[in-house]
């Protein structure tokens, strides 16, 4: 799904950054990382905090594969 925020002469996709890790991670570090990133993504792109989509995609360490090799 795709979310479109409106400025007066444009339509722009909102930034929604996907953080794929290894589960286990407590939520305040996840809401530490969260803030971070939301923070810097403000900066660089120059818009708003409350249009920043941060989605944490977690995994048990045995579904990670490098070169066809689980890690």
């Amino acid at each position: 799904m795709i979310i479109l925020f409106t400025t007066p002469s444009v339509t722009l996709p909102m930034p929604i950054v996907t953080v794929s890790m290894y589960s286990g991670r407590t939520q305040r570090e996840k809401d530490r990382l969260a803030e971070t990133i939301t923070e810097d993504v403000v900066k660089v792109l120059n818009v708003d905090k409350k249009e920043v989509v941060i989605v944490f995609q977690e995994a048990s360490h045995g579904n990670w594969y490098v070169s066809g090799v689980r890690v």
